[in-house]
């Protein structure tokens, strides 16, 4: 249900944001605000039940002031905080980028490697990110991982592309176990 929810509040704030033209600010925003009431001597007062609703709401507005938020952003805040449900507030930003990610016609890429990337390396699979998603725009994000031993692997919305040693390794190992069997 509250998937459901953060969807369906998610992508009325990318048409408000369309209309506004403020696409890719109302993203920050939200990123920043998602994460302001995930900061923990925050979190207890902005998403407990116990306390007060009133006090709630206050509190939502002035996070949503000090962080200067557009109108738009500031009355999701506040209507969130109204029902209780300021705890959506990241999977909305999720669901928020994703939704901006289609529109714009981008992909985010996860890319994980043994060791780090030369330039020209992260380049190549960043080229093969497009080839593989039909995205012009790539929005890659490189981790190291040691225990990979060799290669990459790519996560691009789910779907992961594993061609690191270790797996490799693993296919061999049980290939040899099962011819043995």
């Amino acid at each position: 249900m509250n998937g459901r929810l953060a969807k369906r509040y998610a992508r009325a704030l990318l048409e408000l944001a369309r209309e506004e033209g403020t696409l890719a600010a109302a993203s920050e925003d939200l990123a920043r605000t998602a994460a302001t009431f995930e900061e923990p001597r925050l979190r207890p007062l902005a998403l407990s039940p116990a306390i007060e609703a009133n006090a709630r709401l206050r509190t939502a507005k002035a996070v949503a002031t000090a962080l200067g938020v557009s109108g738009t952003l500031a009355s999701l805040v506040a209507l969130l905080a109204e029902r209780n449900r300021l705890v959506l507030l990241p999977e909305i930003a999720r669901w928020y980028d994703s939704f901006l990610d289609d529109e714009l016609g981008r992909a985010r890429v996860t890319m994980r490697s043994a060791a780090p990337l030369s330039s020209a390396e992260r380049n190549e699979i960043v080229e093969l990110a497009r080839r593989l998603t039909g995205r012009r725009e790539i929005v890659p994000t490189f981790e190291v991982d040691a225990d990979l031993l060799g290669g990459v692997v790519l996560d691009i919305g789910g779907t992961v592309y594993d061609g690191s040693v270790k797996t490799e390794l693993t296919r061999l190992t049980k290939d040899m176990a099962e011819g043995g069997a």
